[in-house]
């Protein structure tokens, strides 16, 4: 069972399910609570109901300033061959957008796609997520919908929009893909808690999480080549096009806009992942491991859960070789 941790600081007090208006609510609601209290204590000392020890001990009261504390539990570990079987997926990619109805639906069915072409779809798994929770239940978006059509890309039948799931799912998918630094700033701010708690390093969970968009410069499709990926702050957003709900043919545009800068985003993805996969197979190789366990079983039998987890290890540690984006990386985590 998972341990449950209280912090008092400012980043732990926010809630990834939670919506900013409601934190708001409860904040405006201790601060008149506070103010009415202060205003009583006033009237009170006008009128001399109180005596001068009184209003000297109400003067101290400091109760307004307490920090209320957040209780959370640790980050979801599995249990000893939930991980994966000898026949499920050697890697898992999770996209991530702000509803989950257009852009992280659009990118998880191009980029299956994609690995189907490349003949990695059986070998890795490709999920979405909402960031926000306004949208959860609901089916693709009609103008995503007629677009995936358009460009022959799959969506997979009876999809309804989830939210991102911080303790879980940062443990049970190996990279978290998201679309625009505000969709990084949702998922980041509670992921970077479980690295300020976890300070021996066992955790490092923010550096799984990058933004589609980097994998759409061409450095990024090559690893092997010496450079590593570099990260391009200001080109690697992919917009929202059903921001401002225009609805009618400029957001069909805008969504065909949008489902163009997936592709390419994630054809780099694609690349940059089969690169991978092939400095994991010759690794293997050398080691005189090749494809099959220690036993000398087939990737279908006992070997398989290693393969498994080797690849998506392997897609874990490239990730986190990418050069670093100054605003991405939390505070309290930043180099001083």
């Amino acid at each position: 069972m998972s341990s449950i941790l209280a912090l008092g600081s400012p980043l732990a007090t926010s809630s990834g399910s939670g919506s900013g208006s409601g934190r708001r609510h409860a904040c405006q609601h201790r601060y008149h609570a506070a103010a009415a209290a202060a205003a009583t204590r006033s009237l009170r000392a006008r009128a001399g109901t109180s005596t001068p020890q009184q209003q000297d001990a109400a003067s101290l009261d400091v109760s307004g300033a307490v920090v209320q504390p957040s209780f959370r539990s640790a980050p979801w570990q599995p249990n000893e061959g939930e991980a994966g079987t000898a026949s499920g997926p050697e890697a898992r990619v999770l996209m991530v957008s702000e509803s989950g109805v257009c852009r992280a639906v659009l990118a998880a069915a191009a980029l299956k796609q994609l690995l189907e072409e490349r003949g990695l779809g059986g070998r890795v798994d490709v999920d979405c997520r909402a960031s926000r929770n306004y949208c959860v239940g609901d089916g693709p978006d009609p103008n995503a919908a007629l677009v995936a059509a358009e460009l022959d890309w799959e969506l997979p039948r009876g999809y309804m929009a989830e939210q991102f799931n911080e303790a879980r799912d940062i443990v049970a998918y190996d990279l978290v893909l998201v679309v625009d630094k505000f969709v990084a700033a949702d998922v980041l701010r509670e992921v970077s808690v479980w690295d300020t708690i976890q300070t021996w390093g066992k955790g490092n969970y923010s550096s799984k999480v990058r933004r589609l968009g980097e994998f759409s410069q061409p450095q990024a499709a090559a690893p092997a080549a010496g450079g590593k990926p570099k990260a391009h702050p200001d080109a690697a957003d992919i917009g929202d096009p059903l921001y401002g709900n225009v609805g009618g043919e400029d957001e069909l545009a805008a969504v065909r806009s949008a489902a163009a800068s997936i592709r390419r985003a994630c054809e780099g993805f694609a690349d940059f992942l089969c690169a991978i996969e092939r400095q994991h197979s010759q690794a293997a190789e050398a080691s005189g491991g090749g494809g099959s366990g220690e036993a000398g079983g087939s990737e279908s039998s006992g070997g398989g859960a290693k393969a498994q987890q080797r690849l998506g290890e392997a897609l874990v540690a490239a990730a986190r070789e990418m050069a670093p984006v100054e605003w991405l990386v939390p505070p309290m985590l930043q180099a001083r």
